[in-house]
């Protein structure tokens, strides 16, 4: 059973009537993988927007919405998603015609569907104006005693699974953010049923080089087995070392991570961005991601490139993220 497969069966098998909002209707791969969903009849997906050009869009391209909820939040705004926002936020100075006009923008009313149990999380970002990451810090807010929030990719290929991060957030962490960015993608990986092995990447394998962005990747590497100890943790490698068991045994042959991890930390924005991408278009990988890392309740991102089969599978890792 593939990787998909294994999330659609958790869902099923728990038997919850999972919703999960998508803001982008004004877009069609939005609508398509909504289609995807109601077909496949395992998540309700509720799509944000002008409800007519929602239905228009489906309809000119031959594609099912029936069982989908399609809400226009200018028109369907329940006043206490007003109230809340404004108590959430009133410590900024804004007035409740601010909360108004905030909870009328699809991403903002997604995260409040999410804060007050009305789905199960939700997966947007398909342009610029519906990135879900103010919606979620604003209203969702992140776990206490989370430093950083972080996100993570889930590069799926049949049963292959490797977990990349962070490919989405943060732009240039430190070495301490760093080792936080790995511990939190270990706890995903264990949380979706993988034995975390974690690599620290870089273009230095055990001090093949001698640069201050090698000494970074090895300080977070050795903070970050002081986070979690109990998970395997090395670095830092080259890409090459940590994937593959013939490059392993001979640059690091004694690393308990090289030739065998399945989650690889970037050091960079940069690294991380470009290293999904390369897999996902050159590898044939499906990108199931970005998924956000140390919120209170799932709010997901997409790649603005994303594909409809990847927006319908993001739905369910959100689902199952709300589960674990």
């Amino acid at each position: 059973m593939g990787f998909v497969e294994s999330l659609k069966s958790k869902i099923v098998e728990n038997g919850i009537k999972a919703k999960i909002v998508y803001p982008d209707g004004a877009v069609e791969t939005c609508v398509e993988a909504a289609s995807i969903l109601c077909n496949e009849g395992i998540i309700t997906p509720v799509v944000l927007g002008d409800i007519g050009q929602i239905k228009d869009t489906a309809a000119k391209n031959g594609w099912n919405l029936e069982g989908a909820e399609i809400i226009d939040p200018k028109k369907s705004l329940p006043d206490d998603f007003i109230d809340t926002y404004f108590e959430k936020r009133k410590h900024k100075g804004i007035d409740k015609d601010f909360a108004r006009s905030q909870m009328e923008r699809v991403h903002f009313y997604g995260a409040m569907m999410v804060e007050k149990g009305l789905a199960n999380g939700m997966v947007g970002g398909l342009t610029s104006d519906t990135k879900p990451f103010i919606p979620a810090f604003e209203i969702i807010k992140t776990k206490p005693g989370i430093k950083r929030a972080s996100a993570i990719f889930f590069m799926v290929k049949g049963d292959d699974v490797k977990l990349y991060s962070d490919c989405a957030m943060n732009m240039n962490p430190d070495a301490d953010t760093l080792a936080q960015i790995g511990a939190a993608s270990g706890d995903t990986a264990k949380s979706f049923g993988f034995e975390p092995n974690i690599a620290f990447l870089s273009f230095s394998t055990f001090g093949t080089a001698e640069d201050p962005l090698v000494d970074k990747v090895s300080e977070a590497t050795r903070i970050a087995k002081t986070l979690r100890p109990e998970y395997n943790i090395d670095g830092e490698m080259q890409f090459d070392a940590a994937l593959l068991p013939a490059v392993a045994q001979k640059k690091c042959p004694d690393s308990p991570v090289a030739g065998k991890a399945n989650v690889y930390v970037f050091p960079d924005l940069n690294a991380g961005n470009i290293g999904y991408k390369i897999t996902e278009r050159l590898g044939g990988y499906d990108a199931v991601g970005p998924i956000f890392q140390g919120l209170n309740k799932p709010a997901n991102d997409l790649s603005r490139g994303a594909k409809p089969k990847d927006i319908a599978n993001s739905g369910y890792l959100t689902v199952v993220q709300a589960l674990n």
